[in-house]
């Protein structure tokens, strides 16, 4: 890759938008650490199969982007129709603005430790999800 940012927009562009995990390699160490746990480009491949059953149609619209040396900051948005079965709730066809942000740590030119943070309550609101604690029902409005 010419450069970190141009390795994170493969990332979003290709792997997740395009559907072409096989470039994951190229983008990401193997091992990697995802959070806190030490991971495959080949589990990543996974969480976006996972993610694409939930979601059929989702596609990453990058807001933002922000370089600091071998770390790479994106503020992005997964828009999608809720198709399949998400959070052990059935397909609604309701569409869904889910944000995230999300921290690419680089070494040697391939992400070493990510970091991925996603705002789960517009998927909630977004297909019309009932939260209770027994008796009570949240407004998520």
């Amino acid at each position: 890759m010419a450069s970190n940012a141009d390795a994170v927009t493969v990332y979003w562009e290709s792997c997740w938008n395009d559907r072409r995990t096989e470039r994951l390699v190229e983008v990401f160490h193997d091992p990697y650490t995802h959070g806190r746990t030490q991971v495959s480009p080949a589990r990543m491949a996974a969480i976006i199969d996972e993610t694409v059953a939930s979601l059929p149609d989702v596609q990453v619209c990058v807001d933002e982007t922000e370089v600091l040396s071998d770390v790479v900051i994106t503020r992005s948005r997964f828009i999608a129709t809720h198709g399949g079965v998400i959070l052990g709730l059935d397909p609604t066809g309701k569409p869904v603005n889910v944000p995230t942000l999300d921290t690419f740590f680089f070494r040697d030119g391939k992400v070493a430790l990510y970091w991925h943070l996603t705002d789960h309550l517009p998927i909630l609101v977004g297909i019309e999800a009932e939260v209770r604690i027994g008796d009570q029902v949240a407004k998520l409005d």
